[in-house]
């Protein structure tokens, strides 16, 4: 099976910045949106990232990316509160915090740096193949493994249970379409991990596939590393509202990013109006690109 292939775009309409179906209601205010910060960011709240987000809400980016995403970096591998508990992305630091949270079908996650390797390290490090089809991994372990694999000059191909990823795809292309294979948070991670170091990807398509909050939030954060990335489409996964607070704060620091397709997953109307009101302001008032 082609790890590359084209999809159809969603809905039957061609072109990477069609308009919305409709145009949905303008929404006044954004304090629903400051108490979602404080939600994903910690519990104790984050004076920088309110005055961050409220300046979004009120003026659009205006530059604010940078310090938006060093904020949220920082949070995201503190995992603090366990709100992410390290959702999205493993940082190898010692003091990481051991919380818990409930991603996906992770009901309980370790911290990073405390999950075992599904499979010997020097391995994952020197292999031009890996096949982990066989194996149950969880997101933490692909958290785990995604920097190894990156790491992995002489990685030709890794082998999945939602199929087969060809390296050379992941690193180079600047389309990557994965339209209805099968795919899960474990090949979400993976791709997100290349996804950070590939700067001719501008394209890429994981419509209706299995993919919940923890392959999202892997997602978000490399969206706020890769400045090439115009266009992503998530329609049809398993997205719920952690995953859609990730994507938030993605929108809120990347200004490249002028499509993404978020339909029928499992976000609540309360978490699409967010996401809706972060785009629109950060997006000079537009909601073109935005399908909820």
């Amino acid at each position: 099976m082609s790890t590359k292939r084209k999809a159809p775009a969603p809905g039957g309409a061609a072109g990477k910045r069609r308009a919305a179906d409709e145009a949905p209601e303008t929404i006044e205010g954004g304090d629903d949106l400051l108490g979602l910060a404080d939600d994903l960011l910690g519990a104790e709240g984050n004076d920088n990232d309110d005055a961050a987000l409220q300046s979004v809400l009120e003026n659009g980016d205006d530059g604010l990316g940078d310090e938006l995403g060093d904020e949220l970096e920082g949070e995201f591998q503190a995992g603090e509160d366990g709100c992410f508990d390290n959702e999205l992305g493993d940082t190898g630091d010692d003091d990481d915090d051991a919380g818990q949270s409930e991603i996906g079908d992770d009901a309980v996650s370790e911290a990073d740096e405390d999950v075992v390797l599904p499979m010997d390290e020097s391995e994952l490090r020197t292999a031009s193949e890996i096949d982990l089809s066989k194996l149950d991994i969880t997101a933490a372990q692909a958290r785990k493994i995604a920097p190894l694999l990156c790491a992995n000059a002489e990685l030709r191909t890794i082998r999945l249970g939602g199929g087969e990823l060809t390296v050379s795809d992941l690193r180079d292309e600047d389309e990557l379409e994965w339209d209805s294979e099968e795919y899960h948070d474990v090949e979400a991670i993976i791709i997100a991990e290349y996804m950070k170091t590939n700067t001719e990807l501008q394209r890429l398509d994981l419509a209706r596939n299995s993919i919940t909050d923890a392959g999202a939030a892997a997602l978000a954060l490399a969206l706020h590393e890769n400045s090439s990335v115009e266009y992503l489409n998530l329609e049809s996964n398993v997205v719920a509202e952690k995953g859609c607070r990730a994507l938030c704060l993605a929108v809120a620091s990347n200004s490249r990013l002028s499509y993404l397709n978020i339909s029928h997953n499992a976000i609540s109307s309360t978490g699409q109006q967010e996401l809706r009101d972060v785009w629109t302001k950060a997006h000079g008032g537009s909601q073109l690109g935005l399908h909820l």
